[in-house]
């Protein structure tokens, strides 16, 4: 995870840098961009649970000043409200998880939790305590039926979605459920309301992916389907769904990043993102040809990607 932060996180800012060219305050968008990764690697590396919690706030609250960079759209500063909202209050929700099951063993700290899991997973509030921290991960990795703000913070600049959107902040839910899968994890209530919750949410995100014309709406949407997939692996926990949970993580991450990035650049050189007024721009764009082919190839999972993988 902080490999994927920094790693598409640097890449992401040499594109940033060419991008917001002409734009106004790019030096503020850098600086928050900037102290976003800075949370975003505190919250994968914390090893207490409040220190996470803090962190994961943080990201919610950095991905609000950088959604509503463009504030004198309307719709920049509903689609801002609306995911600080969502993912602020599942953030309160996942911080009354975390005491909850934190008195339990006395400890905030993940390898005394990790430790005590038996103790943990037989005690009575381990059924409230999972519903807590499930929606608490729910909301910010857009599960069903918190999955509506994610579409909105397309209003973001195309850097913003292609890191926060796509890469890293969205997955910080099924970051939470991977690291708490040794404590809550192998239970009957983990496997079914997980998986169900990540299956519809694949089916919404792929039917409303279809509806869209806007290229930005599109990869939205998939970015929903995709993250049902991954809190759907993580819900069967079996030893290969959670290989493939991780796998599919780096790939999508990967393939992602890149989509959002070519729509980016797309929507400067055309000046649209509407897909019915586009075609042919094999001829005045080849290398972004190539690059949106490959990705696309990754995504569809045909060989020889990663994605097929």
């Amino acid at each position: 995870f902080a490999l994927l932060i920094t790693g598409i996180g640097a890449l992401v800012f040499i594109y940033s840098y060419a991008y917001m060219k002409g734009y106004a305050h790019t030096d503020r968008f850098n600086f928050f961009l900037f102290l976003f990764s800075g949370a975003m690697l505190g919250l994968v590396l914390s090893e207490n649970l409040i220190q996470l919690f803090i962190f994961w706030e943080l990201t919610s609250f950095l991905s609000f000043l950088l959604i509503t960079f463009f504030h004198e759209k309307e719709a920049a500063r509903k689609a801002a409200f609306q995911s600080l909202f969502i993912t602020g209050f599942g953030g309160l929700i996942l911080l009354a998880g975390i005491i909850l099951i934190g008195n339990v063993v006395q400890s905030y700290s993940l390898s005394a939790w990790i430790n005590q899991a038996e103790v943990i997973r037989e005690s009575s509030v381990y059924l409230p305590g999972l519903i807590l921290v499930l929606i608490g991960a729910f909301t910010k990795s857009a599960q069903f039926p918190f999955h509506f703000w994610l579409p909105g913070a397309m209003q973001a600049p195309t850097p913003v979605s292609s890191y926060l959107h796509s890469a890293t902040m969205v997955k910080a839910g099924f970051f939470l459920l991977a690291t708490l899968n040794p404590v809550l994890g192998g239970t009957l209530e983990w496997t079914y309301i997980i998986p169900l919750i990540g299956v519809i949410t694949m089916l919404v995100g792929s039917y409303f992916a279809i509806t869209q014309t806007d290229i930005k709406a599109i990869l939205a949407y998939t970015t929903i389907s995709a993250l049902g997939i991954l809190i759907l692996l993580i819900g069967i926990d079996t030893k290969l769904s959670i290989k493939a949970a991780i796998l599919f993580l780096i790939i999508h991450a990967f393939y992602k990043a890149t989509l959002f990035m070519v729509a980016g650049l797309i929507d400067k050189k055309t000046g649209t993102r509407e897909i019915g007024k586009l075609g042919g721009l094999i001829r005045y764009m080849p290398v972004t040809f190539v690059v949106a082919f490959l990705a696309l190839f990754s995504m569809a999972g045909l060989p020889p990607m990663l994605g097929f993988l």
